[in-house]
């Protein structure tokens, strides 16, 4: 069994189903409850993998904070990573995206920003979507690739910070890892922080994309480079071996 699916899934259940070892202690957790739902985007199994020495990664966040430029975002709404890492035939380690879905947020400040802003009027909003990029990491999959869609009437449907070929690359390093119990479900509490990836301009804002672009980064202070932005990030994580999702198995 690989290292991954030691830590995530044998890890768990060795310390909360064992004879005569206690459950490990609640934690609090408002409005996530693990279910069988967490693993609705775990990616099928890569071809030649074998299901024992790979794992469907979930990870839900559930508080802390993004510095994008000059936006400064609480993550006031879960944001749900879906990945799997394990052993390739040649006894390296690979991942595979499955999916990121982050809620709508307001951005503080709005659109024009305080001390400016005008309820309602100057709204705006945030989604994070991903982009399908996925690195291998030593214990969770790294190198994750997002895109933050601004929402506002004047930006149209198609205003991204970050994109398909130009991501936002987070690289989180874990702070802490421990077992604890939601529902009576083993889960893992974690924290994370990355305080080294750049942030590329937004595109795609408004009818007049030359324009609303540039009030939109003249705004955010895009592009940021690396070492001006950060996340820091509160995580419940679960895993699940292959060899428990054979629908996954081809």
């Amino acid at each position: 069994m690989s290292v991954l699916v030691r830590r995530l899934a044998a890890g768990a259940a060795a310390a909360v189903l064992a004879a005569g070892l206690p459950a490990p202690a609640a934690a609090a957790a408002p409005g996530y409850h693990p279910s069988d739902a967490d693993w609705a985007d775990c990616p099928r199994l890569p071809k030649g993998a074998t299901p024992d020495t790979w794992s469907c990664i979930f990870i839900i966040t559930v508080g802390g904070t993004m510095r994008l430029g000059k936006i400064e975002q609480p993550l006031t709404a879960p944001l749900r990573i879906t990945v799997a890492q394990g052993k390739t035939a040649g006894g390296g380690t690979a991942a595979a995206f499955g999916a990121v879905k982050g809620e709508r947020m307001k951005v503080p400040g709005g659109l024009i920003g305080k001390p400016f802003e005008v309820p309602k009027l100057t709204d705006v909003y945030v989604e994070t979507e991903g982009t399908g990029r996925i690195e291998a990491g030593p214990i969770f999959p790294t190198g994750v690739g997002i895109k933050i869609r601004m929402i506002h009437p004047l930006l149209g449907g198609k205003c991204y910070i970050g994109g398909d070929s130009r991501p936002i690359v987070l690289n989180p390093e874990i702070g802490s890892l421990d077992l604890t119990s939601i529902d009576g479900i083993a889960v893992f509490k974690a924290t994370a922080k990355d305080d080294r990836f750049a942030v590329p301009k937004a595109s795609g804002c408004g009818l007049n994309w030359g324009l609303v672009n540039s009030a939109v980064n003249l705004r955010a202070g895009l592009p940021s480079a690396a070492g001006q932005n950060s996340a820091d990030l509160q995580w419940y994580v679960r895993g699940k071996s292959y060899t428990e999702l054979p629908d996954l198995v081809s």
